[in-house]
């Protein structure tokens, strides 16, 4: 059953019409009702040390993956697997790069019936986020996520779902758990069920992000220098 709206609510006054440019009313209602339903669990974040863990990339090994480690650019394709920390990513096709800072901005995209799935952990509770959509945009440094195409985002707690949002637009950002709606576009009415896949014959790449390689070495650094006054 939807929520109930305030203008459906007995004796509330309904809002005069706006004019002049800005959202439509729709829109604007939708996006105050993502934030609100985003926020009504309290203060919840993505996990802050998935963007310095390890980034694992598998693919079922039928597209080459291509990399250029020095500017630091990535594409893979062919079932596509994305695992950093608690951050889960399955896609057809993605195309990601490095920032200077660090930070990993990527585009997944999905085939046919075969959305691109999302999956993190929020910050010290045993909740998560999950959405999928046709296109996925992930900005680590910006803490953003878009689902773009038929999109749909569900917040759980343990294995239950709390909160649900779906539209042909969500932009939700990961620290200060808001979301952006859009529904002016045109979307189909489901998601369709993803196509199991078989694990043989995957390939495997593992990344790691320069913060983390920097703080690495380091440490290791440090443990080489040793004690003042040890002798090697």
């Amino acid at each position: 059953m939807p929520p109930k709206l305030p203008s459906d609510t007995p004796g509330h006054r309904r809002a005069p019409a706006r004019t002049g440019s800005g959202p439509r009313p729709a829109a604007a209602l939708l996006m105050l009702l993502g934030a609100a339903l985003l926020a009504a669990t309290g203060p919840v974040r993505a996990e802050k040390a998935d963007r310095d863990k390890k980034i694992e990339i598998t693919t079922d090994g039928s597209v080459p993956g291509r990399m250029d480690l020095v500017k630091r650019v990535f594409v893979f394709a062919g079932d596509v697997v994305i695992t950093q920390g608690t951050l889960q990513i399955h896609a057809d096709r993605v195309e990601m790069h490095e920032d200077a800072q660090g930070a990993q901005i990527g585009v997944a995209t999905g085939r046919g019936d075969q959305p691109v799935k999302f999956r993190q952990k929020r910050e010290g509770e045993d909740e998560w986020a999950e959405g999928e959509s046709q296109r996925v945009e992930y900005d680590s440094g910006a803490n953003r996520v878009r689902f773009i195409g038929d999109a749909h985002l569900r917040l759980l707690k343990g294995k239950g779902v709390t909160d649900e949002i779906n539209a042909a637009l969500i932009t939700y950002n990961t620290l200060s758990s808001q979301a952006e709606i859009d529904g002016s576009a045109p979307r189909s009415a489901t998601a369709a069920a993803s196509a199991a896949s078989s694990a043989g014959g995957r390939a495997t790449y593992v990344l790691t992000p320069r913060r983390a390689a920097s703080a690495a070495s380091g440490a290791a650094a440090v443990e080489t220098a040793g004690k003042p006054g040890e002798r090697k």
